[in-house]
């Protein structure tokens, strides 16, 4: 009896001992409050080691090591510790003498009944005799997104001679969740910058799978002034490297470590190469004697132009090919109204060796059908697609049409002998009265940019480079956006840019109306515009 006493006893007094408020009453809608710190804030010539904050109430951590930001870092295992009302920091690493450190607390530190943050605490202080007072202010979007990416690592560094893929950084922040940073307390001088997710948080881009953005030229403060802009990417930025070869009786594949964006092989023997399932292997067809092998030399590159110029031997095997089912993707088909041209377009799983011309052809109504000729179809080897672009032979005046792309039993036959079957894919030509048309004017000292209409698909539905003034007519109604992509060096791509070359990205431009939405509604007789977009 005198030991269960004893337990219970013992209970109460861990329960008692643990930090908690009184319950009941009205909802604590009130964040802690800093009573007291040392260092305390601007406070110079600070020689101690650990960081001890003051609240008014009783207080807790919420994820410290992503949430408290330490400028010029102190560690990674730098200890953050809630005891009471009271948070104390024990950094990693000493002090630098005569260096001016920002904490930026954001939503590190919460008061215990409600997870109600302290508002907008930061502690500033100097191991010298000055507290360096400027700072760099930014936004970070996303290419080719109007959402705002949330808890980005924005990071200075002062060498040009630092990798982002490698160094860890000394200066940095967070955004917040309109994708602002601040950057406090430095120095005169300049900085190199970028942003991050650092998923594996490590304070290191991860080129494979971390999107990120940078700015080529530095920022020399307190000169420059302005809000600085980021924008980032999601790249491999790995070199790229061969991972294996697989060779059987008909076939071998080239196994890279990421997609490529173009290849080119050659040999002193024939072949014949595509990409395979995806862009980062390429299946070489062979025929030649068993016995043979055969040296393919390997031009390749990637998005962010790097390049691999190497060399492989492939060779027979009595390894059997497995056996794949010939598979085509849905046709994708449109109409251009000022033209009368008619555009489809498909992929398949496996090379073509042969297209039946007398097997497609258009069905322009009940009684009338247009063959569809030579010059008419595109095939990429590489990519495995095909495109048929023909003018329709057609007059909408009279009544409106339902014209069908028609395809007999084996149009397509595979490099393995196999047939496609029999198809058919509507040609959608909507009446004159049901579409909407939309007018665009470009501001702009750019030469060279293309601008894109997008449905709410993100579908490219029209395009058009180089012009100022644009009026796209018969638009089928529902919500557009558009994107205008600058082509600096004309090549008729969007470039990613390369951080080793220091080469930013080119630019995107989102149009963005006046609430704020990308996105706008085109009805039936509706004339949309101009929408002016200046950049």
């Amino acid at each position: 009896m005198r030991r269960l006493t004893i337990l219970f006893i013992a209970f109460l007094f861990i329960q008692c001992a643990r930090q908690s408020q009184p319950a009941g009453g009205p909802k604590d809608e009130k964040p802690p409050e800093l009573i007291s710190s040392n260092p305390t804030n601007g406070q110079k010539k600070f020689k101690g080691k650990d960081i001890t904050l003051v609240f008014d109430e009783y207080v807790k951590l919420k994820d410290p090591q992503e949430e408290i930001v330490i400028t010029p870092s102190a560690g990674e295992k730098t200890k953050f510790a809630a005891k009471k009302n009271k948070v104390i920091i024990t950094p990693e690493l000493p002090w630098k003498d005569s260096t001016t450190y920002s904490i930026s607390f954001r939503g590190g530190v919460q008061d215990i009944n409600e997870s109600n943050p302290a508002d907008n605490l930061r502690l500033a202080f100097s191991t010298g005799t000055i507290i360096d007072s400027l700072e760099i202010i930014g936004r970070v979007n996303e290419f080719f997104k109007e959402k705002i990416p949330e808890k980005i690592t924005v990071a200075l560094y002062l060498s040009d001679t630092f990798d982002i893929f490698k160094h860890k950084p000394t200066y940095l922040s967070k955004t917040n969740k309109k994708g602002q940073f601040k950057i406090q307390n430095l120095k005169p001088g300049k900085y190199f910058i970028y942003a991050f997710e650092d998923k594996n948080k490590n304070f290191k881009v991860d080129g494979k799978s971390e999107k990120f953005g940078f700015r080529s030229n530095p920022i020399s403060i307190p000169e420059e002034k302005d809000s600085i802009k980021i924008n980032l990417i999601q790249v491999d930025n790995r070199p790229i490297k061969i991972t294996s070869i697989r060779n059987t009786n008909t076939t071998s594949t080239i196994r890279f470590n990421k997609p490529l964006d173009s290849i080119h092989l050659t040999s002193e023997k024939k072949i014949i190469y595509t990409f395979g399932s995806n862009t980062s292997e390429v299946v070489i067809f062979k025929s030649f004697n068993t016995s043979d092998s055969s040296k393919i030399t390997i031009h390749a590159s990637d998005s962010v132009y790097q390049k691999i110029d190497t060399s492989a031997y492939v060779k027979f095997t009595d390894s059997k090919k497995v056996s794949e089912k010939f598979k085509q993707g849905d046709w994708t088909t449109s109409f251009n109204f000022t033209s009368f041209t008619m555009k489809a377009q498909t992929s398949f799983n496996k090379l073509l060796s042969k297209i039946t011309l007398d097997s497609i052809y258009v069905q322009l109504d009940s009684s009338n059908y247009q063959q569809i000729k030579p010059e008419d179809i595109k095939f990429d080897t590489l990519h495995k697609s095909l495109t048929i672009e023909t003018k329709l032979n057609i007059t909408l005046k009279e009544k409106l049409l339902h014209p069908v792309l028609l395809l007999g039993k084996a149009a397509f036959i595979s490099y393995d002998n196999d047939s496609s079957k029999t198809q058919e894919a509507k040609i959608d030509i909507p009446d004159e009265k049901d579409t909407g048309s939309l007018s665009i004017e470009i501001k702009t000292d750019e030469k060279n940019f293309e601008v894109q209409l997008l449905n709410s698909k993100n579908n490219i539905v029209r395009k058009q480079r180089n012009a100022k003034k644009i009026t796209w007519n018969y638009l089928a109604p529902e919500e557009y956006k558009l994107m205008v992509i600058v082509d600096s060096n004309n090549n008729k791509r969007w470039d990613p840019g390369n951080f080793y070359n220091k080469k930013e990205p080119e630019k995107v431009i989102i149009y963005i109306n006046e609430e704020g939405q990308a996105k706008f509604p085109v009805r039936a007789n509706w004339e949309v515009g101009p929408l002016v977009i200046t950049f």
